[in-house]
C-alpha cells in the first residue's frame, strides 16, 4: 500500500466499527494482514473497484490515534497487540476545542461516532450523537488544515419505523463532508463509507460478546443469491470490510485530492474483503 497519512486519528475508536478500523489501520501500517479496497465515485453508478493492494512493508512512521471519552483502551482489547500500537486519548467530539487539540498535525480523521435510536432517548440527542459529534471533529480538522476525512456515514432501509432522527444525523454529517469539507481548491477530500447494518461480533467489557453475524451473514447470503443490486445496498456488511475500507481510505494515494466521495454498501461488501 502506497501511504501518504503520517498521523490517523480515529474519533470513536473505543467503539463497534472505530476499534476495528484502529485494527484494520494497524494491519495497514505494520505490513500484517492485507487491506483490499475500491472506491466508487458519488457521481458514478458503478461500484467497482478502481484499485486494489495489500501491505508489503511496515511503515512505522504513521501515528494512529484513537479519541473517545475514556481515552483508553477497550478492556476487553487492553493487553491485545493492536492497542499497544495506538496512542489512546481522551477527547469530548462536542467540545470544539478538544477536538481541534486532538487533530492538530494529523493528515487523515476518520469519525466512525453513533449512537443506536432508542426509543428512550429523544430525537434531538440521537440526531446530535449521529450527526454533531462527528461534524464537530471534521470542522477542527478543517481548522488544522487536514486534508482528509474519512466519514462512516450508513445507509438507511426504506420503510422501517423509528429511524428518522438517526437519518437526519448521518445526513447532516454527509451534508457537511460534501459542501464544507471537500473542496478542491484546498485539496480537501471527504470520503463518506455507506454502510447497511454492520455484521460481525460486538464485544463488550466483561468477557461478554454478540455475535451478530449468526443471523446478519446467512441474511447477506441470502441477498446475494437473489442477484438484486438494490438488494445488496441494503444487506448486512462484513465489520472487517468496512473497517479495511475506512484503513485504504485514509491512507492510501489514490483517495487523496478526489473531492468528494461515496462507498456504497454494496461496494464495501463486494470491493473491500479481507
Amino acid at each position: 500500500m502506497q501511504s501518504t497519512a503520517r498521523r490517523v486519528v480515529v474519533f470513536g475508536g473505543t467503539g463497534y466499527v472505530g476499534s476495528a478500523v484502529a485494527q484494520a489501520l494497524v494491519r495497514a501500517t505494520t505490513g500484517v494482514g492485507a487491506v483490499y479496497a475500491g472506491r466508487t465515485d458519488a457521481a458514478s453508478a458503478s461500484s467497482s473497484a478502481l484499485a486494489s493492494s495489500t501491505t508489503s512493508s511496515s511503515d512505522p512512521t504513521i501515528e494512529i490515534v484513537c479519541a473517545s471519552r475514556s481515552g483508553r483502551a477497550p478492556a476487553w482489547a487492553a493487553e491485545s497487540d493492536w492497542a499497544k500500537r495506538v496512542t489512546w486519548t481522551r477527547c469530548d467530539a462536542l467540545n470544539a476545542q478538544n477536538c481541534e487539540e486532538v487533530t492538530l498535525g494529523a493528515t487523515a480523521v476518520v469519525t466512525s461516532i453513533g449512537a443506536l435510536p432508542f426509543p428512550w432517548v429523544s430525537a434531538e440527542r440521537i440526531v446530535e450523537a449521529n450527526g454533531d459529534t462527528n461534524i464537530v471533529p471534521g470542522r477542527a480538522a478543517m481548522k488544522n488544515g487536514v486534508k482528509r476525512l474519512v466519514v462512516v456515514g450508513a445507509t438507511i432501509p426504506p420503510l422501517v419505523p423509528g429511524l428518522g432522527a438517526y437519518a437526519r444525523g448521518k445526513a447532516n454529517v454527509e451534508d457537511f463532508a460534501r459542501d464544507e469539507f471537500a473542496e478542491a481548491e484546498s485539496k480537501r477530500s471527504a470520503i463518506v463509507l455507506k454502510p447497511a447494518a454492520v455484521s460481525g461480533t460486538r464485544k463488550l467489557d466483561g468477557g461478554f460478546s454478540v455475535p451478530l453475524s449468526v443471523f446478519m451473514d446467512p441474511a447477506r447470503f441470502t441477498m446475494q443469491c437473489v442477484g438484486s443490486a438494490s438488494l445488496m445496498e441494503h444487506a448486512p456488511v462484513p465489520l472487517e470490510n468496512l473497517a479495511n475500507a475506512a484503513a485504504r481510505a485514509a491512507l492510501d494515494e489514490a483517495y487523496g485530492d478526489v473531492g468528494f466521495t461515496v462507498i456504497s454498501n454494496k461496494a464495501l461488501i463486494e470491493d473491500f474483503k479481507p
